[in-house]
């Protein structure tokens, strides 16, 4: 008969000794007990051979769908947060980030090498990646909670099963394939200190079943609403001395001297303090929404705009969700299948308003072809000039500028705060047969996966050379009060607004997979099982960016973004060999080629063993090589000039600069290597507890990276020739900085996973316990330039300059660990969690003085009550004690909020939440 690929049986033996609490506390448990019902082989995430015994010689880690309740986690980003192997800062990039475009996107990174690397599978099929994003990253937050069986991690390389993407691990979602009945679960949570941050959710699951057909579907809807700066007092503003300060490009400040038709004059500065700012003397800058800064570019006090108050700390996101699984019974040894996924996501981001100066509309074709200067200019015949801006350039010495026309800065309140509305739509559906042959189970299936995205703008946008041919045919004053133009030049600059759909994109796989898997002759005893299987995919990227978005000429959407179409096609084999040597030994080969149509070919091999030298303890240890390939985006986006992200400049003291960047793709991009091995133990003392121990080891080379533009510009100003092409300058300062897409340097990370749990029964009822935790002993990447980045702990180097991808992938922590206990008695279970983290270095504040954020440990818990038929009921507390980041350091990174990491905290703060189900037999 048909061997299902399910834990089922397997997994309650495997746990018979001890038991799992929740998500980051469970642990796959060796089927030490004896229990004489006939099992079921199953196949575990990582192999393709089925198996009786589901502990293997790799680690595995499992969350259940009774964990993920006791978690009260409100999507699947929130859920992987609180796993260990997600050690960094970047462990999941999740879609509150304000000014990065990130089209919504939540994604997941094993280890802290990034997304890309990290491969997420779906009932052990891949996704098509989020459209709009790196073409490599797949959106967590699409696949739906509330449909979620279990979630399998493996936290060792698989390139030698599932091809690219898996250098890291992978993280296996299994979607409810039988259910008896009903069940209808709904939920609501509120941070308790006032603000946005609500979540509501809302789930409806049945089935249908008969001796040959089975049939699941399940919808959700979730929603979140959105909490901004303004309402928590360490992100309220961007300015905290001496820790940091804002320095966001302000109102009214003095690039220079212009002339009309030519351009910038000499000793023009391009950045945005440049000769300062009238009302910066006395202080007066907050009249129009400003602070003031001491010492610019030229020595004088300037206006920045501190942000903090407007930027969105999380956004307002909506999603609904539905899923089916189908299997029909042709007859004992032949069944069909069918999967199906869609969700429909929107996510609202608010933030600040746009910013306008020359160096900007340096990128914006549009002023060219429309003959408008490339600047906010004040002409001496304004009266502003006169009345302001004379007498402040007299009083500062900088009478060589009066009577010429000045370029002047902008922070454009007069079009609102800038709101972006990104909608993606994941959808997959496969077909499929497997079942049984005289030689062995087959299974063959074809998928078609896709993933759209439309991105659009509400508020807060302009056409820049709409903009400036107004503002330079206009008597306007930057200085008036309250920051915006009023009469009838207000009513004039709103004809430059521009708003509606800028970005389509699309990305999509159609695939073909089939394996055997069976055993060999028995001989001498031995009897090894093989898997043989090949797969065929066409991946396809579709970008169509609005003549608008394509021009570069929209303000605050980063420059010029031109179209994408491209496909390619991916063909693979692979074979697996398990081999009990003994009854005590178990030795395992995989081998997989995948040949590209555009990158070439490439074949990678795992070897690992599984030892029980006596009935209590299972040594297993593994060894392999893996690849990732560059992916469609990587290769193929064209080169154009844009924005940069802010960056300070060490040689100049400038803060939060931002100049023109030229990024892009590389056609001549080549695939990363990578090999890892990791050994460990697994040890159950008694049948109550058991504990696991296991060391992992991973090197990348020829990483495929972009630098950011803080460490283009600290390695340029350190003399590093790897970037000396990299910058240009203006006399002194920066001008732009090229930030293309390369295989830049390598990488080397080391560290050990402890998982460890415990049960027991009393006469007051069940108490269960566990950990696991995860400590980065090394992550070591090389530059280009041959220089290394320790990135434990620290955010920064020794100098205070970032270090290297950073801005990218977060810190990446030395220990985390979550540890969980439980108390059931009766009908009702009691959790407490303690999620710990160490601290780890931010950066020097503005005395150049070292900056740390220390150790954190944040309390969940949870009441679950069962008393009543076929209802369960649950109350919990996340963030206990309501712990409040330490608002001395913002991390290094391209967002814009202030005053804490956001990937390390929820600023939500305390949040209680209910949640109720009920099931209809």
């Amino acid at each position: 008969m048909i061997m299902e690929t399910v834990l089922s049986r397997s997994l309650r033996l495997m746990f018979s000794g001890s038991a799992a609490l929740i998500g980051a506390g469970l642990l796959i448990q060796p089927a030490f007990a004896q229990d004489n019902t006939p099992i079921q082989r199953v196949e575990i995430t990582g192999s393709s051979v089925k198996r009786v015994d589901a502990e293997t010689s790799l680690p595995v880690q499992v969350i259940s769908k009774a964990d993920i309740a006791r978690t009260g986690a409100t999507s699947t980003e929130e859920l992987l947060q609180s796993i260990s192997a997600f050690s960094s800062a970047g462990g999941t990039t999740n879609a509150t980030g304000a000014g990065t475009s990130t089209g919504g996107l939540s994604s997941i990174s094993l280890r802290g090498l990034g997304s890309t690397r990290t491969l997420v599978l779906v009932n052990g099929r891949r996704l098509a990646p989020f459209a709009g994003s790196d073409g490599g990253s797949v959106n967590v937050n699409a696949i739906p909670l509330a449909a979620i069986e279990r979630v399998e991690i493996l936290k060792d390389g698989a390139s030698g099963v599932y091809g690219s993407d898996a250098v890291a691990g992978v993280v296996n979602f299994i979607l409810a394939k039988h259910v008896d009945g009903v069940e209808v679960t709904g939920g609501y949570g509120s941070p308790t200190t006032s603000g946005g941050g609500q979540n509501g959710k809302a789930s409806i699951t049945g089935g249908y079943n008969t001796d040959k057909l089975s049939v699941v579907v399940s919808g959700s809807y979730e929603k979140e609403k959105a909490l901004f700066g303004r309402d928590r007092s360490y992100s309220a503003s961007a300015t905290r001395l001496p820790y940091y300060n804002s320095t966001a490009t302000g109102l009214g400040n003095i690039q220079g001297s212009f002339t009309p038709g030519v351009g910038p004059d000499a000793g023009f500065s391009s950045g945005g303090s440049g000769y300062g700012n009238p009302l910066a003397i006395g202080d007066k800058c907050s009249t129009i929404k400003m602070s003031t800064i001491q010492n610019g570019a030229k020595g004088s006090p300037y206006c920045a705009y501190d942000s903090g108050p407007d930027v969105g700390l999380t956004p307002d996101r909506e999603l609904y969700n539905l899923t089916s699984n189908l299997s029909y019974q042709i007859n004992e040894n032949h069944q069909l299948f069918a999967d199906l996924l869609y969700s429909n996501s929107k996510v609202t981001q608010t933030y600040q308003p746009s910013p306008a100066r020359a160096s900007f509309f340096e990128t914006d074709g549009q002023f060219a072809q429309q003959g408008v200067d490339p600047a906010l200019l004040l002409y001496p015949s304004n009266p502003a000039y006169q009345s302001i801006a004379v007498p402040y350039l007299t009083s500062q010495g900088f009478t060589s500028l009066i009577g010429k026309p000045l370029s002047i800065t902008s922070r454009v309140f007069d079009f609102g705060p800038r709101q972006n509305v990104d909608t993606g739509k994941q959808s997959r559906l496969v077909v499929g047969a497997k079942g049984s042959l005289s030689f062995g189970d087959y299974e063959v299936a074809l998928s078609h996966n896709e993933s759209k995205l439309e991105s659009a703008v509400t508020t807060g946008y302009f056409s820049q050379v709409g903009y400036a041919k107004i503002i330079n045919g206009s008597n306007w004053n930057p200085w008036a009060a309250g920051g915006v133009q009023t009469g009838a030049l207000a009513t004039q600059l709103q004809t430059a607004a521009f708003s509606g759909n800028y970005l389509s994109a699309k990305s999509t796989i159609d695939a073909f997979d089939g394996k055997i898997t069976g055993d060999f002759w028995t001989i001498a005893g031995i009897t090894p099982q093989y898997a043989v299987g090949l797969q065929s995919r066409k991946e396809k990227y579709v970008t169509d960016p609005s003549a608008a978005y394509q021009s570069g000429d929209i303000s605050g959407l980063g420059g010029s973004v031109v179209p994408i179409d491209r496909s390619r096609t991916v063909n693979s084999g692979y074979g697996e060999l398990n081999v009990p040597i003994l009854k005590t030994l178990e030795v395992n080969l995989t081998a997989r080629d995948d040949k590209y149509n555009d990158v070439g070919n490439t074949a990678n091999w795992k070897g690992s063993f599984k030892w029980r030298p006596v009935q209590q303890l299972a040594l297993r240890g593994s060894y392999g090589t893996g690849f990732r390939a560059p992916t469609l985006v990587d290769l193929w986006t064209p080169q154009t000039l844009g924005t940069s992200e802010q960056f300070n400049d060490p040689a100049t003291n400038q803060t939060g600069l931002q100049v023109n960047a030229l990024t892009g793709g590389n056609p001549n991009l080549k695939p990363e290597k990578s090999k890892q091995y990791s050994f460990g133990a697994v040890w159950q003392p008694t049948n109550t507890a058991s504990i696991s121990l296991d060391f992992f080891n991973i090197n990348i080379r020829d990483i495929l990276s972009t630098a950011s533009a803080q460490e283009i510009v600290s390695r340029f100003r350190a003399g590093d020739p790897a970037y000396a092409g990299l910058v240009t300058l203006n006399g002194n300062d920066i001008v732009s900085i090229r930030q293309t897409l390369a295989n830049n340097g390598n990488a080397n990370v080391q560290g050990v996973d402890l998982s460890a749990n415990w049960r027991d029964n009393f006469s007051f009822g069940r108490l269960e316990a566990a950990i696991n935790g995860t400590y980065m002993d090394t992550f070591d990447q090389t530059s280009p330039g041959g220089q290394v980045s320790h990135k434990v702990g620290t955010i920064v180097e020794g100098d205070g300059t970032p270090v290297i991808g950073a801005q990218n992938g977060g810190v990446i922590l030395r220990w985390k660990h979550q540890l969980a206990g439980t108390w059931t008695t009766g009908p009702w279970a009691t959790t407490l969690v303690q999620n710990f983290r160490t601290g780890y270095q931010v950066g020097h504040d503005l005395n150049d003085n070292k900056v740390f954020i220390g150790a954190e440990t944040i309390y969940d818990a949870n009441v679950t009550y069962r008393g009543i038929k076929n209802l369960t009921l649950a109350l919990g507390l996340k963030n206990l004690f309501n712990k409040q980041p330490e608002p001395i350091g913002t991390a290094v990174t391209n967002q814009f909020q202030a005053g804490y990491d956001i990937n390390q905290y929820d600023p939500r703060g305390r949040l209680v939440y209910v949640t109720a189900g009920y099931k209809f037999q």
